[in-house]
């Protein structure tokens, strides 16, 4: 039985109780699975939530790969820093070939705090599958990279 209220530490949560607060927020019940993770859709966004340890593992599948190598400059760019990926990485899951964001909470974190980064998460993870959804316009190379194309490097 999953209890209403889960039991806090000084104003923070551990994984299992973040899931189960998301839970109770969401009107539904949820919990971790005797293996550690959870699956939540938020509309038709998939969300996996694994621990391990004191991590919280959170991560979604954002596009397939495939064919979509003049993606990988804007989304490395997008990664940077998590500029653009609501502090989460973007990453390249090589055994399902897709693009995947990701987070980790770590320790005992706070259920604001969780759900923030959580709204982050979500928000990035559609701007980029809609992004992936786009064909990208062809782009000129540019003079630097033109410079390496035949196979010597100039100083």
């Amino acid at each position: 039985m999953i209890p209403v209220a889960p039991v806090c530490r000084g104003g923070t949560m551990r994984a299992n109780e973040l899931v189960v607060e998301l839970g109770v927020k969401l009107g539904i019940p949820l919990r971790l699975s005797e293996a550690g993770t959870c699956r939540v859709t938020f509309d038709d966004d998939d969300v996996d939530f694994e621990q391990s340890g004191d991590a919280l593992y959170i991560m979604a599948e954002i596009a397939s790969a495939a064919g979509r190598e003049d993606a990988c400059g804007r989304l490395l760019t997008a990664n940077w820093l998590g500029a653009e990926s609501g502090g989460a990485c973007i990453g390249l899951d090589a055994e399902r070939n897709a693009f995947a964001l990701y987070a980790v909470e770590r320790g005992d974190v706070s259920y604001e705090e969780f759900e923030a980064r959580l709204t982050l998460f979500i928000r990035a993870l559609r701007y980029w599958k809609e992004w992936l959804a786009q064909p990208l316009a062809p782009s000129p190379a540019s003079p630097a990279m033109e410079t390496f194309s035949a196979g010597m490097i100039r100083i």
